[in-house]
């Protein structure tokens, strides 16, 4: 844990009675209309008690863990003395993996507090020593320079209309040699079976939509979903990992087998993985880049 003490700025924060790090000054932060459209949408979707926190950890370990984990494994070796943030960590599937696999150090970032009680109770119960757990902004996350080894973000970025600032944030916090890798909405010919909870990140068409789901539609649309949530090019995506001074930055499909409970036909799964694997029909796209 004093490895972990080490790197946070403590000015910051302060440890409640739960055992997690508090941002005081954090409220501040639901302000901006894309993170309070976000907030509710998600405290929605991760509405978990420990019970249920177990039984979302077991369909995603048996539909998607090791999809995931492939992908992650290529863009950076992950050892026991690597310190491993995860933004917007939510129930930190990747992290109980990671703790458990390698024994590094965890260090989860995220604006639902309810959540990352329920997340303390699980790794408490598996005696898990070496992770912190922190309520904030990650926008402007509590950790010095230079401090953490890899950045995992499932989905999250995304959620901010800002994604460059993020961007930047991550290069900040990343030790030389480490690596910021996150998991985005794809925009191509996938993006038509969400358009109306979506907003791509191409001029004039993001104006229009978020003047149509924010001003006129008051975030009730996006609410329902996953929050305010942008989608990418390949080539954008590189652009803003290059602006941000990132190197060896690779943008590709994040293919994954779907949910069996969601589809049980194997000749389905077989077919939606296919797409999934194929840049013009892929619903997600990873990218990665080395500081």
């Amino acid at each position: 844990m004093n490895k972990l003490n080490s790197i946070i700025k403590k000015d910051r924060l302060r440890l409640d009675k739960n055992g997690v790090y508090i941002n005081t000054f954090l409220k501040d932060f639901d302000n901006q209309d894309d993170i309070f459209i976000s907030k509710k949408a998600w405290s929605k979707i991760y509405d978990f008690n420990l019970s249920k926190l177990k039984k979302d950890r077991e369909d995603f370990n048996q539909s998607k863990l090791q999809d995931a984990i492939k992908y992650i494994e290529q863009a950076y070796t992950i050892n026991q003395d690597s310190i491993y943030l995860e933004i917007g960590c939510g129930p930190a599937h990747i992290a109980d993996y990671v703790m458990e696999t390698y024994n590094a150090y965890f260090v989860g970032i995220d604006f639902n507090y309810e959540m990352l009680l329920t997340l303390k109770q699980y790794f408490d119960e598996k005696g898990y020593k070496k992770y912190i757990l922190i309520h904030d902004d990650i926008n402007n996350m509590p950790l010095k320079d230079n401090s953490v080894d890899f950045i995992y973000g499932g989905g999250v970025i995304e959620h901010f209309k800002d994604t460059n600032y993020i961007l930047k944030e991550s290069f900040r916090v990343l030790k030389q040699g480490g690596v910021s890798f996150n998991t985005i909405p794809a925009f191509n010919l996938w993006w038509v079976f969400r358009f109306f909870n979506n907003i791509p990140d191409i001029l004039v068409i993001r104006q229009i939509l978020e003047y149509i789901h924010i001003n006129i539609l008051k975030g009730k649309v996006l609410e329902r979903y996953y929050g305010y949530e942008l989608s990418y090019t390949p080539y954008k995506l590189k652009k803003l990992h290059k602006n941000n001074q990132f190197n060896n930055i690779v943008v590709s499909p994040f293919a994954f087998y779907p949910s069996e409970k969601k589809m049980k036909n194997k000749l389905l799964r077989k077919i939606y993985y296919f797409l999934q694997n194929n840049t013009l029909t892929s619903a997600v796209y990873m990218v990665y880049g080395k500081k």
